[in-house]
């Protein structure tokens, strides 16, 4: 950015018609160099300047294009494209931006190709194919993309390579433009040296005033000292007389303190034993629920044996039903006059397998109460021992608290002896006093546990005794659904027996029966 160009000096630029020049882009881009005096490729990073200029009349704006070395001052290329001359590019580059739009897509495509900067092979790539100063088509800056099939050219732009005259006046222009900065930069410098003389004035004037500042806390300091010194002494005597006063009223507090630890233990002692009588009556209440879970124990066992005989008995039913499966098939064979009789029968069948079911069904929620009443019984087991732990853990709070009142009867012997002590240890007995209340309050606590773990105790022995008086319950309901069942079974018994004597009165009734097939139903029966 050159600030004579901006302020709209066109000196440096090669029109000699330009008026104003605004600089669009300025910055160095790696191009490639080709042509007349290079051999081969060769990538160098020239600067490149684009100009949007006015002309003498104000109207018409022209566009410049400037490509310099630093390293060779007399190497300038330039190129000055007025908007009617922009009609024939855009024709000839096929361009489908105005005017107005070409110089944002033509520095959008440098700045690609800056940024492939130090790429062994980037993506875009600006090519200057250099000119002699006589020739006519003059020097060309093309842009070329690099996909996996070709290179691609965006643009090519015809460039004039500048004579002496056009260099001379371009170098003048940039003379110019430097002098312009440099007398920018001593402008600036000149206001940050005014500045940082103001600073330098308020910095000594903030020094002095902390200067002042510190004069003054030091006197405050002293002042504060002082009166330090005196709350101190004041602080001091106070200290004592209190020491004094607090020696007294804890020695008062200690005897009410001795007073009330004899009470408490013998309450303590009163508790134990009731604590001791509630144990023994848990272990009796423990000895008579054993013997009930033997009770119904050996119920359960006599129960399963019910049940094995009933299991049997359908076992024996069901032969008889495949027998008389059988003997149905073959009186089928014999004649048409008995199918209606058959027909009969096998409903009766029907109904009796019915029966059969819905007795392996009742067999089947007896065998599911008998599990559930073993379960129970479990449970049962389970609760008592759990019961004896918590007697034993009772047992063990209870010698604890024994040892925590002997501990505290021995503090309390070292308590007096520690009173006789001097003014200074009366800290020290605070603490230890704090300490002993709170092991009071620690064993008035354990104790109530353990009047709350006895009174859980008889809780769970009446759970036990509620859950044992179930289970009789249960095992008279399986009693009676068992003497249903034989009943069911007698009933079906008879029934079969009827059928076979109503089926022997019409085989007996029936012509061309032989005596083979009265023997074979009697065999069945």
């Amino acid at each position: 950015m050159y600030t004579h160009v901006i302020n709209g000096d066109p000196s440096s630029l090669a029109a000699s018609s330009v008026v104003s020049a605004n600089s669009l882009f300025d910055k160095r881009v790696p191009i490639c160099l080709r042509g007349v005096g290079y051999t081969g490729e060769k990538v160098e990073e020239l600067p490149v300047r684009i100009l949007l200029c006015a002309d003498q009349e104000g109207q018409n704006k022209v566009l410049c294009v400037q490509v310099t070395s630093e390293s060779d001052p007399f190497f300038l290329h330039y190129m000055e494209v007025s908007e009617e001359g922009f009609q024939a590019l855009k024709v000839e580059q096929s361009i489908l931006v105005t005017f107005a739009q070409f110089p944002e897509n033509l520095i959008a495509l440098l700045e690609e190709c800056i940024g492939g900067r130090g790429q062994e092979r980037p993506k875009f790539l600006a090519v200057l194919r250099l000119g002699d100063v006589g020739d006519l088509e003059g020097s060309r800056l093309g842009i070329v993309e690099t996909n996996e099939f070709k290179h691609l050219s965006h643009i090519s732009l015809s460039l004039k390579p500048g004579n002496d005259a056009i260099i001379k006046q371009f170098l003048a222009g940039r003379l110019m433009d430097l002098q312009c900065e440099r007398d920018h930069l001593i402008r600036s410098s000149n206001e940050m040296s005014s500045k940082l003389g103001v600073a330098l004035r308020e910095l000594e004037t903030s020094a002095k005033d902390l200067l002042r500042q510190k004069s003054l806390s030091s006197k405050a300091e002293e002042t504060t000292q002082a009166k330090l010194d005196e709350l101190s002494a004041n602080l001091k005597l106070a200290s004592l007389k209190e020491l004094e006063s607090t020696k007294k009223k804890l020695e008062g507090e200690h005897h009410t303190a001795q007073v009330g630890m004899r009470s408490m233990i013998e309450s303590l002692k009163v508790r134990n034993a009731e604590l001791d009588k509630q144990v023994h009556e848990l272990m009796d209440n423990k000895h008579k629920l054993d013997s009930q879970l033997s009770d119904v124990s050996s119920r359960a066992c006599s129960t399963e044996k019910e049940l094995r005989a009933s299991r049997e008995e359908v076992a024996r039913l069901q032969k008889i039903n495949d027998e008389l499966n059988k003997d149905r098939h073959q009186r089928d064979k014999t004649s048409a006059q008995d199918s209606i009789r058959v027909e009969w029968l096998e409903q009766q069948l029907k109904s009796k397998e019915e029966m059969i079911a819905v007795l392996n069904d009742r067999l089947l929620s007896s065998e599911s109460h008998l599990a559930s009443a073993g379960s129970a019984l479990e449970v049962a087991r389970a609760s008592a021992a759990r019961a004896e732990e918590r007697v034993s853990a009772s047992g063990g709070e209870i010698r604890k608290g024994n040892q925590i009142i002997e501990r505290l009867q021995a503090e309390l012997r070292s308590a007096k002896a520690k009173a006789k002590l001097k003014a200074a240890v009366i800290t020290q007995q605070e603490a230890l006093l704090r300490e002993r209340q709170e092991a009071i309050e620690k064993a008035a606590r354990k104790q109530t546990e353990l009047s709350e773990n006895s009174d859980s105790s008889k809780k769970e022995t009446q759970i036990l005794r509620s859950q044992l008086e179930n289970q009789q319950k249960q095992l008279e309901e399986s009693h009676v659904l068992l003497a249903s069942n034989q009943q069911m079974i007698q009933w079906l018994n008879s029934q079969l027996n009827v059928s076979q004597i109503g089926r022997l009165g019409t085989s007996m009734r029936q012509p061309g029966t032989s005596s083979d097939r009265v023997s074979t139903s009697n065999t069945h029966s």
